[in-house]
């Protein structure tokens, strides 16, 4: 039965996190589309060009809090499973395909880098937080999302394998970063041109 409430969980996880709180901010409070302006993504990134700054700034922590918060509500409701470690793996996983493939947007979403550090934090805080530490390091540097986003995300499996975490996070990590290398692809063909711009 606990499969079932878990597989539930999961759908429950899928359809809060694909909520596209950047496009939801834009429409309300300034009456635009971002989908429709700058890179034509419904991230923090294209949210803090388009919409400024504060609205950018809740639009990052919305996107980051929806994967935090069902990593949580996961690990106190499902805490007598086993392989308690792996669902929450799964649910992280979720969260951040549902960030990048929201079934309200005809599956067009964002790239997934805020979602999938607040699922890291919550999943294990240590990693989450040297990741968060190392996006701030490497765009205090570059001035350019792209890269403090591959960055932090690249560190989580290094941070992860060196802190000997289960291999199920090990290989999240991995997928993720794979995943969110391939969503970048653009930006790093413009930072390869000298054409990606900062912030």
């Amino acid at each position: 039965m606990i499969f079932f409430y878990q597989f539930i969980f999961l759908i429950i996880t899928y359809l809060i996190s694909a909520i596209p709180f950047g496009l939801i901010l834009g429409k309300v409070f300034a009456k635009v589309d971002i989908r429709e302006l700058g890179s034509k993504n419904i991230g923090a990134t294209n949210a803090t060009r388009i919409l400024g700054k504060k609205l950018g700034f809740l639009t990052l922590i919305f996107d980051s809090l929806k994967g935090t918060i069902m990593v949580i509500i996961a690990r106190f409701s499902f805490y007598e499973s086993d392989h308690l470690h792996l669902f929450l793996v799964l649910v992280s996983f979720v969260a951040i395909l549902a960030h990048i493939y929201p079934i309200y947007l005809k599956f067009k979403g964002g790239k997934g880098v805020a979602t999938t550090i607040g699922t890291i934090i919550a999943l294990d805080f240590s990693v989450g937080i040297l990741a968060v530490c190392f996006w701030i390091l490497t765009y205090a540097s570059f001035r350019v999302s792209a890269v403090a986003s591959l960055v932090s995300i690249f560190s989580t499996t290094i941070f992860s394998t060196a802190y000997d975490a289960p291999l199920s996070q090990i290989i999240f990590c991995w997928a993720v970063f794979i995943l969110i290398f391939v969503r970048h692809k653009e930006n790093i063909m413009r930072i390869l041109t000298g054409e990606e711009k900062k912030i």
